[in-house]
């Protein structure tokens, strides 16, 4: 069976079709915990769970249970299902790629009444590495791989709008773009902040207002708006956010770090259209493809960045880079640096 992504996983737990064996990671939290949930929920009745559903924690659990709990019949259902959290398979591979022969014998025997579940929670698949893309060749050739990974900008926003209409509420465009920029990417905590929203609405159109009113502001997106802040010459307001990250404990080294991705974003964008090149090309230029799910950055980038010139932004860098060399090797006071820092970029 191919390689699932999320559109195909959702197909196929809908039509009932299941894989005897499925592996679901990549780096989105929320989705690889709801789509290991929902496929527990479709197999086995809540009536039968005691019966029908096995929950392991695969740090401590053997071989040996993962196969008594596969084995056994299912009652009142077509189904058991067995669901594994954080289990090293990639152990099971050895150095010179032999595989385990309990393993192979244990994956390639899962009776068609039984779905397991390896669901990787906090253990990270690195498909590049000779081990896990043995393992995933295993899983595959008897189940489904799903990887599922961070959703765009855009699905994210379209996420957002279709679930504040089913809490009665609605979310223009305009409005979920403005929350996930205040809240961040994070899904689980999107969800959160939007039930928070919803239940203070009621019902009807939700408003920045409302938002602002009600959702917890990310510290890197108060620390965006701080360099936006400068950007726009809002000397006051810039200080008085500063100020309120200070009260806040965020270590001033992290500030620095977030305030420089900024300003390098920007110096890119800039070089960019010096060179008479889209700065949407920009995504395909840097290792890991960083920009290519995050192209409203570079949106951003280019707006924030208008007002300065190439020498300018590349002044803001060393400004930055200077900064970062006193916060780690001198004894300063960090506060003070970074008020300097402001200050220099908000002169430039």
């Amino acid at each position: 069976m191919a390689q699932l992504n999320e559109e195909t996983l959702k197909k196929q737990i809908k039509s009932g079709d299941f894989s005897r064996v499925y592996v679901i990671y990549g780096n989105e939290g929320y989705l690889k915990q709801h789509y290991a949930s929902l496929i527990c929920s479709k197999t086995v009745s809540k009536d039968f769970e005691d019966f029908n559903l096995k929950k392991l924690d695969g740090k401590e659990t053997s071989l040996n249970e993962i196969y008594d709990c596969i084995s056994s019949f299912p009652m009142m259902s077509d189904y058991t299902c067995t669901l594994v959290k954080d289990y090293p398979l990639n152990n099971f591979i050895g150095d010179r790629g032999k595989v385990d022969s309990e393993f192979e014998g244990v994956i390639s025997d899962i009776p068609e009444s039984s779905v397991l579940v390896f669901w990787m929670d906090t253990i990270e698949v690195d498909e590049k590495n000779s081990k896990w893309a043995k393992v995933l060749k295993i899983i595959d050739s008897v189940g489904a791989c799903a990887k599922i990974d961070k959703r765009t900008r855009s699905a994210l926003e379209k996420l957002l709008m279709t679930s504040a209409t089913k809490k009665d509420c609605l979310l223009s465009r305009e409005c979920a773009s403005y929350m996930v920029g205040l809240v961040g990417e994070d899904m689980a905590t999107l969800q959160n902040e939007l039930h928070k929203v919803c239940a203070y609405k009621g019902e009807g159109e939700i408003t920045k207002a409302d938002i602002d009113k009600t959702v917890i502001v990310s510290i890197e997106a108060k620390i965006f708006q701080l360099a936006r802040m400068v950007c726009r010459g809002e000397a006051d307001q810039a200080y008085e956010n500063l100020q309120n990250l200070f009260k806040l404990r965020e270590e001033p080294v992290v500030i620095l770090s977030v305030l420089s991705k900024s300003f390098v974003d920007m110096y890119r964008v800039k070089a960019a259209k010096e060179a008479n090149v889209p700065y949407s090309k920009l995504a395909d230029e840097f290792a890991g493809n960083i920009y290519k799910t995050k192209m409203f950055t570079l949106d951003n980038a280019a707006s924030d960045g208008s007002r300065f010139t190439v020498t300018q932004l590349k002044n803001s860098l060393d400004i930055l880079s200077d900064a970062d060399r006193r916060l780690k090797s001198t004894n300063e006071n960090s506060k003070i640096v970074l008020e300097e820092v402001i200050l220099r970029l908000l002169r430039l």
